[in-house]
């Protein structure tokens, strides 16, 4: 696209110098200040560079723009990456942390249910014998 830009340019401006030099008659131009008697080659020569140097000012311009705004989007940039690198240490760091609450919850859990298993046999085994006892008993009345 760039050289299709070029290559107009450079046509355009041949044009404009082909028109310049078959124009080679003398034109007063006033201006503010005063008048100045011209060859019209010179007039439009002198008007396609000004037109010229005044488009390039603008290029480098917008060049010098975009480039700025671009330091400042590497700059953004880099330290939104800080702060995605900042996050994902911080989430793997509340990861470990979460397993590693998980195990101790879990080995607590273990040792509970160990705990009362160890209550529930020895409430069963309390519950037996009294119903051993009572058995005893109900049978030494029943004998009596």
């Amino acid at each position: 696209m760039r050289m299709i830009f070029i290559v107009l340019a450079l046509l355009f401006g041949l044009v404009i110098a082909l028109a310049a030099l078959i124009n080679n008659e003398v034109v007063t131009v006033n201006y503010f200040l005063g008048q100045i008697n011209l060859p019209m080659f010179m007039l439009i020569l002198g008007s396609a560079l000004a037109g010229a140097l005044f488009m390039g000012s603008l290029g480098i311009f917008r060049s010098i723009r975009n480039y700025m705004n671009s330091q400042g989007d590497r700059g953004h940039k880099k330290d939104l990456q800080h702060r995605v690198k900042d996050l994902e240490d911080e989430k793997k760091k509340l990861g470990d942390e979460l397993r590693k609450q998980r195990e101790e919850h879990e080995d607590i859990a273990a040792k509970d249910n160990a705990s009362l298993e160890k209550e529930k046999n020895k409430l069963e085994d309390e519950l037996r014998t009294q119903q051993k006892d009572h058995e005893r008993e109900v049978a030494k009345a029943h004998n009596r």
